[in-house]
């Protein structure tokens, strides 16, 4: 019997070191994800969660990234401990990318049929050209485009057009996991719905397990099994979709995402943002990176990194609030 645990990443730090600062974009994190789930990765924009996934298949900038600790296992394999011939073999087979911009994603040169079936090919898994073009016709089909619009380059599609054919050529080969990075952030709200429901559809029925990049915990609560808040490179609060949406205890900074949410049945002149800016990654503050927003900050936080606590048998909140005896719930 497999093994259920698809990815497990433990105490990963990746880094930018350009000509001016040491940028730490991701710091301690660990995570995990079982086969066939999807793990909604949320938090402000420069919390890290695009710096993980590239650091999932290897692809931090050269000579810039790096990933300076950590370990990251998927399927049994070390992927830190592989050669780039290796980690070729994986990207686009084993773990696919849906990348933030379609437009940037697609190459306007080629066709998109050459281009989907170009993953086809390079990973050798149908060697008979007809084979492939039935592949590529297939994968059109599936996401909802008409087959005779392969020939067709790029710029002939619309946003949420091209954002299907990144999808298609992510999940050509039937990858395990599947990195979603933010892929749904151009489209308008009525693409967006289709979308989604193609990607659930898509995950169920090929079991391939997802991470999903996103600010919208709407998003979040229609499609995830597990939800991770990230805060300056860090996993702050973790746990099934019923402990972050439906748990009495959260992170401070999870509370401030859920109040930052306009709520349609109550009328209100503002919304209420959380205070404060995220710190900048080159100059995080000591002890506990929110603590200069936090508004429950003891003098500890401000020395002190916080403990990881376990709220519930799956639910983790990293917060000395939850284990300090005079600290309370935010």
């Amino acid at each position: 019997m497999k093994n259920e645990k698809l990815l497990e990443i433990k105490d990963l730090y990746a880094q930018y070191n350009t000509d001016e600062d040491i940028v730490y974009a991701v710091n301690d994190l660990s995570l995990s994800l079982d086969r066939g789930r999807t793990l909604g990765l949320v938090g402000e924009t420069g919390a890290g969660k695009t710096t993980t996934c590239l650091s999932i298949l290897r692809l931090l900038p050269e000579r810039i990234g790096e990933i300076s600790k950590g370990e990251i296992i998927f399927d049994g394999m070390d992927i830190l401990s592989l050669s780039e011939d290796e980690m070729r073999k994986i990207r686009g087979k084993d773990i696919a990318m849906i990348f933030q911009d379609p437009l940037s994603s697609l190459n306007p040169v080629y066709t998109i049929g050459m281009q989907i079936g170009e993953v086809l090919k390079y990973h050798g898994i149908y060697k008979d050209d007809q084979a492939i073009e039935n592949r590529v016709e297939e994968m059109l089909d599936l996401v909802g485009l008409p087959k005779e619009r392969k020939n067709d380059y790029p710029h002939q599609f619309s946003g949420g057009m091209k954002q299907r054919v990144v999808i298609a050529m992510a999940l050509a080969c039937e990858p395990k996991l599947l990195l979603a990075d933010e892929p749904t952030t151009a489209l308008d709200v009525t693409i967006q719905a289709q979308v989604l429901k193609l990607m659930n559809e898509l995950k169920e029925r090929l079991q391939t397990a997802m991470i999903l990049v996103t600010h919208d915990l709407g998003i979040v609560a229609e499609i995830c099994d597990d939800v991770a808040v990230m805060y300056a490179g860090s996993i702050i609060e973790k746990g099934r979709i019923e402990d972050i949406f439906e748990g009495q205890v959260h992170h401070p900074y999870t509370v401030g995402l859920f109040a930052s949410i306009p709520n349609l049945k109550v009328k209100t002149r503002r919304l209420s943002p959380i205070d404060g800016l995220m710190p900048d990654p080159a100059d995080l503050p000591k002890g506990c990176t929110f603590n200069p927003r936090c508004p429950h900050r003891m003098e500890v936080c401000k020395t002190e990194e916080p403990p990881c606590v376990m709220i519930g048998e799956e639910h983790m909140v990293k917060c000395h609030l939850f284990a300090s005896k005079e600290g309370g719930r935010p």
